[in-house]
């Protein structure tokens, strides 16, 4: 069964306690996490762009039907 790890409580403060709880990640190991970017139009574009240059390793995909 999937687990999809959503908080508890009401809409409105799912976002805030899960950013809350969430680690941080140092800067020294931003190369170690690898993000996977699906949809490259122009917000994942963008996104890809604006996470690499922060200096993550970023993988961006796309689909052309």
């Amino acid at each position: 069964m999937l687990n999809a790890n959503i908080p508890a409580g009401a809409l409105e403060t799912k976002w805030s306690k899960y950013k809350s709880t969430v680690k941080l990640v140092n800067p020294a190991n931003k190369r170690k996490i690898e993000i996977i970017v699906v949809g490259t139009g122009l917000a994942g574009a963008s996104a890809a762009a604006s996470l690499a240059e922060l200096g993550y390793k970023v993988k961006a995909f796309y689909f052309r039907g």
